[in-house]
C-alpha cells in the first residue's frame, strides 16, 4: 500500500469544508458574552474560507421568518457583524449568555436559532417593527400602540413570554415574569365593561413579557400646544430606565417617532412622558379624550 502523499490530510479536510460550502450547510454557534450588543465576531475559520465571498451586507433570518440586514465589516483583523446587529439584538430581546446557532445559507444569508441559558429555544417576538424588518439602523425601542376604544392606548414591549417555549421547569426569571400583572392602569383609572373586555383581548394578543401600560386619554394628552402622554412614576422606574430616548410607536401598520423623556417635578417622583412627536401621533390616529 502506497504511503499517503504529504499534505493529504489538509487537502481532504479542505475538500470536506468546500463540500459543506457548496451544500450551504455551514453552521456555527455563539454564546453572547462581553460586549455582544455592538458587534458579533464570526469564527476565524469561516471568515478565512469565505474570504472574498461574503457580501458586505448579510441577511439574518430568525425562526419567525423575518430578515434583518446586517453589515459585515473588519475590526482588528476579525470579520464581524456590526451595523444592524444591534437592531437584531433589540428586536429579539437577546440577553447575556443566550446561545445562538447560525446556519450559513448562501453568500448573503444566515438562518439563526436562539436559545436561552437553560438550553430551551426562545419564543420569537409576537411582532416586529417595520424598521426592524427593513434593517434600518436606529438607536430606538419599539412599542406597539393601539386605540382599544378610541380613547384608550396601550403600550408594550415587542416580545413574548419565554416560558411558552418549553414545557419543562421554569427559571427564576420566568417565575418573576409570572408574578407581575399583564397590564398596569394609572391610579384612579376606571374602565367600562366594554373597554375592559377589549383591553383583555388586546393584552392576550400582544403577548408581552413586561406589563402593558394602559392610559385613558385626557384633554391634556391630545389638546393644546404642549400635548404629551405621561407614564406613572412606578411604571417609569420599573420599565423605562433611561433619561431620554426616541421611540417608534406603531399603530395599524404605520409608524411614528416620538421622544420619551424623564421629568422630575419639584417635590414629586420622577416619571417619563411622550412629548415631541406625540401630537402628530394623536392627531393621525384621531385619539379622543373623555
Amino acid at each position: 500500500m502506497g504511503k499517503p502523499r504529504k499534505g493529504w490530510r489538509e487537502k481532504d479536510a479542505s475538500d470536506h469544508w468546500n463540500n459543506q460550502t457548496d451544500d450551504q450547510c455551514k453552521r456555527f454557534f455563539k454564546v453572547l458574552i462581553g460586549d455582544f450588543r455592538k458587534r458579533l465576531v464570526l469564527p476565524d475559520k469561516l471568515a478565512l474560507h469565505l474570504r472574498g465571498k461574503i457580501a458586505r451586507s448579510i441577511k439574518l433570518e430568525s425562526r419567525s421568518g423575518h430578515t434583518f440586514d446586517v453589515q459585515v465589516a473588519k475590526n482588528s483583523g476579525r470579520v464581524v457583524l456590526q451595523s444592524g446587529w444591534e437592531l437584531f439584538i433589540s428586536a429579539h430581546g437577546l440577553k447575556k449568555l443566550d446561545f445562538l446557532v447560525f446556519k450559513y445559507d448562501g453568500i448573503c444569508r444566515m438562518k439563526v436559532l436562539i436559545f436561552d441559558p437553560s438550553g430551551c429555544e426562545k419564543v420569537p417576538p409576537c411582532f416586529f417593527t417595520k424598521n426592524a424588518i427593513n434593517g434600518r439602523q436606529r438607536k430606538e425601542e419599539s412599542f406597539d400602540i393601539s386605540s382599544n376604544y378610541a380613547k384608550v392606548a396601550n403600550i408594550s414591549s415587542s416580545s413574548c413570554s419565554p416560558s411558552e417555549s418549553s414545557g419543562g421547569s421554569t427559571s427564576s426569571e420566568e417565575h418573576e415574569a409570572h408574578s407581575v400583572p399583564s397590564y398596569i392602569l394609572p391610579r384612579g383609572t376606571s374602565l367600562t365593561n366594554v373597554q375592559n373586555k377589549k383591553l383583555e383581548e388586546k393584552v392576550q394578543a400582544i403577548c408581552s413579557e413586561i406589563p402593558i401600560y394602559v392610559c385613558v386619554m385626557k384633554k391634556t394628552n391630545i389638546s393644546g400646544e404642549h400635548q404629551h402622554m405621561r407614564f406613572s412614576g412606578e411604571y417609569s422606574e420599573a420599565y423605562l430606565l433611561f433619561r431620554e430616548k426616541m421611540l417608534m410607536l406603531h399603530c395599524h401598520g404605520k409608524s411614528w417617532e416620538v421622544m420619551c423623556r424623564s421629568q422630575v417635578p419639584s417635590g414629586q417622583c420622577k416619571f417619563q412622558k411622550l412629548c415631541k412627536g406625540w401630537k402628530r401621533f394623536a392627531c393621525d390616529n384621531n385619539l379622543q379624550w373623555w
